[in-house]
């Protein structure tokens, strides 16, 4: 692919930026096993979903999902974020590269966990806008937070198209969405094969997220 030049990033924050997702995952998986239920699920196979996404398809293959199923594992995993939640290896090294652009986040979770966390890591210094899924922005893998992030940017920049935008990925629902809207994708194997990314239509598939400066010109 030829080498990109990009006014504006928009950046996945969970599995991208922070390594969130693998938290999340524990925290089903302790609480399944808590709760004597769901003990053959793939819960790894999921990562990167909204929890009523997983919801829904546990519902539809006919398993047992007690009520309070997902409030404790959320409990759970608010409580091991303080102590477990950690940047990817090289995500301020490539901020800084990426300083003189402007950034938003669009991300599955709620805007004050996202916000939160990127203040208590560092990185909020280089964000311009949060889109986060609300009840008017429907999650991924739907293309309305990337659509919403791309109307913050074109608040900043009237003149930016779509061609000079570039969207950070780990997750199949993220991919998803974020082809539905005709920016282009780079997406990191921090939760997916190589393989499996650029069969759901990756443009380019990195193994680490400051990798992607060799196919941009910043």
């Amino acid at each position: 692919m030829d080498i990109i030049k990009p006014k504006a990033i928009i950046f996945d924050f969970d599995g991208t930026l922070v390594d969130s997702e693998s938290v999340y995952t524990k925290s089903l998986i302790v609480t399944a096993n808590k709760m004597n239920v769901l003990k053959d699920i793939d819960f790894e196979s999921m990562t990167g979903m909204q929890t009523n996404d997983i919801s829904k398809i546990l519902k539809k293959e006919g398993h047992y999902i007690p009520d309070n199923f997902f409030y404790e594992t959320e409990k759970h995993f608010y409580k091991l974020l303080g102590s477990n939640l950690n940047l990817f290896e090289g995500v301020i090294e490539t901020l800084e590269r990426f300083k003189d652009l402007d950034i938003v986040i669009a991300s599955n979770s709620n805007i004050e966990y996202v916000q939160k966390y990127s203040d208590i890591k560092g990185i909020s210094k280089y964000i311009k806008g949060y889109s986060c899924h609300n009840e008017t922005l429907k999650a991924k893998p739907e293309p309305d937070l990337f659509l919403n992030a791309f109307e913050m940017l074109k608040k900043r920049n009237k003149d930016i198209t779509k061609d000079d935008v570039v969207i950070f990925e780990d997750s199949l629902a993220g991919i998803d969405g974020a082809k539905k809207t005709g920016i282009k994708i780079v997406a990191i194997t921090n939760s997916y094969k190589r393989e499996v990314l650029l069969e759901h239509g990756a443009d380019i598939v990195v193994d680490k997220i400051s990798e992607a400066i060799n196919y941009l010109n910043i």
